[in-house]
């Protein structure tokens, strides 16, 4: 299996490849400035949270990208704690989406505060820290999102202008033989076919690494699609694809009369006592617009 962690990318410029003494992922000056004050406030506060995102991908897996902001996952219930230590810190505090996001912003940058899924399958949970591990970031010690938990979040992340099946097949790629593949199996739960369906395509891209994913996984999930092949469910007018991508199956519900979960969902979550809580904080400086419950269109999912 080839061992991408650790290589910095070839087209880093000599000045990116000089600020290793930052940690090895390069943000320019200006942005790493306000990525270090809102880490340094949150570790001096202890409120638990996880780095994510382009910094977390290329810890797993070596790959470099330029990143607009920096992803912070949290639980629910210490998001307002959060928001008070960014705020105290300076930044303008807008909460964005109320059952999954909210920002905290320094002039052109932000940091995303980030404790749910934007289609309401699920909320950041005690296994996203449990699971993490120790690492650098602007010069700062974070914890970084586990390789599992990341690669069930993308299962869901499928929009026309974003898609994460390469972070995916990339995250099994490198580190296929360390994952805990019973904990993957059972976060996707009764989602388990998207994760067949990363693994099929993870099989296309890398035919020379099939070994990476243990035999008793594709079989148990095989076998299952078995079970499946030909027996409708009740329901014929129900669509799962809005859990994916709301742009791509917009017409579905709009126009062709499917029933969209995602709306139940997020309301279901909205209605949350911790995420009520999070709502009615007046830690916040800004929010979002108002939408009615169940439309997420300009939001798009992390």
């Amino acid at each position: 299996m080839p061992n991408l962690k650790g290589r910095r990318p070839r087209r880093l410029t000599p000045e990116e490849r000089r600020s290793v003494t930052h940690g090895d992922f390069w943000i320019p000056d200006d942005e790493r400035a306000v990525y270090k004050r809102a880490l340094e406030a949150l570790n001096a506060a202890g409120v638990p949270y996880i780095v994510a995102g382009a910094y977390a991908i290329y810890e797993h897996t070596g790959i470099y990208r330029k990143t607009k902001d920096l992803d912070l996952f949290f639980e629910p219930q210490a998001v307002v704690p959060a928001a008070r230590a960014l705020r105290d810190a300076g930044f303008v505090m807008r909460l964005e989406d109320p059952h999954w996001l909210a920002k905290a912003k320094a002039g052109d940058y932000f940091v995303d505060l980030i404790y749910g899924m934007g289609n309401g399958v699920a909320r950041i949970d005690a296994e996203w820290i449990s699971h993490s591990r120790p690492g650098i970031l602007a010069a700062t010690p974070v914890r970084i999102a586990p390789a599992e938990e990341l690669i069930w979040h993308r299962l869901f992340i499928g929009e026309r202008h974003r898609h994460d099946m390469s972070d995916v097949v990339h995250l099994i790629l490198c580190l296929g033989d360390t994952l805990d593949w019973e904990r993957l199996v059972r976060r996707a739960g009764g989602d388990w076919p998207l994760l067949l369906a990363q693994l099929l395509m993870f099989n296309y891209v890398y035919p020379g690494y099939r070994s990476n994913v243990p035999q008793w996984v594709m079989d148990q999930l095989l076998q299952r699609a078995r079970t499946d092949a030909g027996h409708d469910v009740d329901n014929i007018d129900l669509t799962r694809g809005p859990l994916i991508s709301r742009f791509s199956f917009m017409i579905d519900v709009r126009e062709w009369g499917f029933i969209d979960p995602r709306a139940d969902l997020v309301r279901e979550a909205r209605n949350l006592p911790v995420i009520r809580d999070i709502v009615e904080s007046d830690v916040w400086d800004e929010r979002g617009e108002d939408r009615p419950e169940g439309r997420e269109d300009a939001v798009t999912v992390s």
